[in-house]
């Protein structure tokens, strides 16, 4: 006989993955720029999100799952569940009738936003010329790092900052003015502030305190470190078009032909083999080059939710991108460091052993932080010297120089702390500008108190990426967000610790994918991000390890980084096909260009790297 408790939670599940798997279609949709009428495809979108908003804000809903569980009834595993969902309802259920409405017009002003930005001519002008070249975001902040040309860059960064009179033109104030005023409806000093409690389950004075104190340690060294480098590099060395490349542009023209973006697919697969991630099953969707018309900004989303539905394993279906720009310096990096990245998420939201969807999507009461840990995690090995020594080849399969592996060392220690504060600057920006008053709210002072956030924290005359060209201040699902890349940042040098402490090693360890399952990724936001880290780590979340890394010498890093090669002979490298258990499809828009459906992950490694070769 089928229980009241049991009826709920199965109509709660079906309704719950109708609604998300139907936005999350329509937002790859969007997002890749694939539908036939662009303007249609948002508006039916921001209809998907109002539907899911109206279900996950539900008053009435939350309610009555709270009775069911005074009521005490039901199995201990139904009650756990009981539990999920009424951490989901909690985190999102808006009792005002008025804030709820509130909330579909901001989804509206949201989505009238990113159509008019999709639709800006973004590029720069041709210095030499004086004619305009279109150009994405993506591209524009490859030219700041690999220009050779000063005035180039320069025209780069105009380019960069013009998003910003762009969007402060076309209504984001009005949407600011928005998202505040349901922050203080739902009894919070502003609109961060309900953010982060909701996402978070802390406070802004507690986020920001923490913030704080890792900006306040990383000032010092931050400050010598700029001082020797503009003695160095003389006049406009600290101006954001010419730090970038005079830190890192003929490096990175050395690294290139290591990177190959051809590559890129096959070397991220055998990386997360050699660390003993599985996907359980899934299916991934990756679209990994720039175009006209696709987001501009790396994501993972997934449309289908990974969980045990009455005891029989759901396979997650995941989206996720890159903007590798084809032939550019940097791209293949870029592509590389989205792949890591974008599938840290994946192995994450594949992994979740749940018997509700609740427990595993990637929204709140998912934490941020919790969920840019497992990405950045994976992306951290990108620039170890011990993985860079054992997969990096260029394209004559030579491998890459322990001298070069040692220049990119001495080129990045001294600026890890500057490092740290460049990601500080959003989320700092980004609190100032919500604790404007409204009749203050105007494009002069914003962009006057952005400008001063970026050179407080950043020490330059401006920082190199203008605040509001990064995309996540725009859309509702990532505003008041960017604090959770500082925060896993923090979590990533501690968990890297503790498996160099343990084990000696990374690369190639077949302990990390398990651990990262067992600890990290299984128990979902059934667990507070701090419970998962005490987990594996023995500890809550401290910026000890990222501070200790930070002050290291160049010459104690690259002492280091030849420990780490030299131990490379006796760590047995990942041999034999790439077993992930997963599906990959590797698409260009509505062009599939490689699968491993009923092939082999290095059949279609060998597609993908075969269509850039003839596209580049």
């Amino acid at each position: 006989m089928t229980t009241p408790l049991a009826s709920t939670l199965r109509a709660l599940q079906d309704e719950f993955l109708q609604l998300h798997t139907t936005k999350e279609d329509l937002f790859w949709s969007v997002k890749m720029g694939v539908a036939d009428d662009p303007e249609a495809a948002q508006k039916a979108l921001s209809a998907a999100e109002i539907g899911m908003n109206r279900f996950l804000q539900s008053p009435d809903a939350l309610r009555r799952l709270r009775a069911l569980q005074s009521a005490r009834e039901g199995t201990a595993q139904q009650q756990h569940v009981l539990d999920g969902w009424i951490a989901l309802f909690a985190a999102n259920s808006i009792d005002l009738p008025e804030a709820r409405a509130l909330s579909e017009e901001i989804v509206h002003l949201e989505g009238e936003l990113q159509r008019v930005r999709g639709g800006m001519k973004l590029g720069f002008v041709d210095p030499a010329t004086g004619v305009f070249e279109a150009a994405g975001s993506n591209k524009l902040a490859l030219m700041l790092r690999n220009d050779a040309d000063p005035a180039r860059r320069r025209a780069a960064y105009e380019g960069l900052r013009s998003i910003e009179a762009f969007v402060l033109e076309h209504g984001f104030l009005d949407v600011v003015r928005k998202r505040n005023q349901l922050g203080r409806m739902l009894g919070h000093s502003d609109y961060y502030a309900w953010r982060v409690h909701t996402v978070e389950r802390m406070t802004k004075a507690e986020l920001f305190g923490a913030l704080d104190d890792l900006a306040a340690r990383t000032a010092a060294r931050t400050r010598a470190e700029l001082a020797s480098f503009a003695r160095r590099h003389g006049d406009g060395a600290l101006d954001p078009w010419n730090f970038l490349f005079l830190r890192a542009g003929k490096l990175a023209a050395a690294l290139d032909p290591y990177f190959g973006f051809g590559p890129a697919v096959r070397r991220w697969g055998r990386s997360f083999a050699g660390l003993g991630v599985k996907f359980r099953g899934a299916t991934l969707t990756l679209d990994l080059v720039d175009r006209a018309g696709k987001y501009e900004n790396g994501f993972m989303h997934g449309p289908g939710v990974g969980f045990r539905d009455a005891g029989t394993w759901r396979p997650a279906r995941i989206n996720f991108t890159a903007n590798a720009v084809r032939g550019a310096v940097g791209s293949g990096l870029r592509a590389t460091e989205t792949l890591f990245h974008e599938g840290g998420h994946a192995a994450h939201f594949s992994n979740i052993e749940s018997d509700a969807p609740c427990f595993a999507q990637e929204f709140a009461p998912t934490s941020v932080a919790y969920a840019e840990t497992q990405s950045m995690f994976m992306d951290s090995l990108l620039e170890d010297p011990d993985w860079r020594a054992r997969y990096l080849t260029d394209g004559e399969g030579n491998p890459i120089p322990q001298s070069l592996i040692e220049e990119a060392i001495a080129e990045a220690q001294p600026m890890r702390p500057w490092d740290v504060r460049a990601m500080l600057t959003i989320p700092m920006a980004e609190r100032r500008l919500y604790e404007f008053a409204d009749d203050a709210l105007e494009p002069g002072a914003v962009l006057k108190m952005f400008r001063e956030v970026e050179t407080e924290l950043q020490g330059l005359s401006a920082g190199t990426r203008p605040v509001l060209a990064v995309p996540h201040l725009l859309a509702g699902e990532a505003s008041a967000y960017y604090h959770g890349y500082v925060m896993a940042e923090m979590a990533v040098h501690q968990t890297r610790a503790f498996f160099l402490a343990r084990d000696g090693h990374l690369v190639d360890n077949p302990r990390v994918g398990p651990d990262l399952a067992s600890h990290y990724w299984a128990p979902g936001n059934a667990r507070t991000f701090n419970d998962t880290l005490r987990s594996l780590t023995g500890s809550a979340l401290s910026a000890d390890a990222i501070v200790a890394s930070c002050n290291l010498s160049v010459d104690e890093a690259v002492a280091q980084a030849r420990e780490a090669v030299a131990k490379l002979p006796s760590i047995a490298p990942q041999e034999g096909p790439v077993e992930l258990d997963v599906t990959v499809r590797v698409v260009h828009g509505r062009e599939v260009i490689g699968t491993s459906e009923g092939g082999t992950f290095e059949r279609m490694a060998d597609d993908v790297e075969a269509w850039i070769g003839r596209e580049a």
